[in-house]
């Protein structure tokens, strides 16, 4: 475990704001972003949404050229 010291004014910033901050080093590849853990859970869910989303377009498509069957509604299931 490595530990350092950090000014709290950072830790209050980021959780009172709910804004990120970012650790610059020498090299850019090698930036660190610091988030509150609500901001990390709320950016799951949304890669989540967009993964789910992303399957649904490929099985439209996946439809469209012919590599499926549409099946009919289950019984009692109205289209409004």
């Amino acid at each position: 475990m490595i530990a350092i010291n950090v000014n709290d004014d950072i830790f209050d910033k980021t959780i009172g704001n709910e804004e990120e901050v970012i650790i610059k080093r020498k090299n850019k590849t090698d930036d660190l972003v610091l988030l509150t853990a609500k901001k990390y859970n709320e950016i799951l869910e949304e890669l989540k949404r967009f993964q789910y989303w992303q399957e649904i377009d490929k099985r439209i498509e996946d439809l469209k050229a012919g590599k499926g069957i549409i099946m009919p509604a289950p019984l009692g299931v109205d289209d409004e």
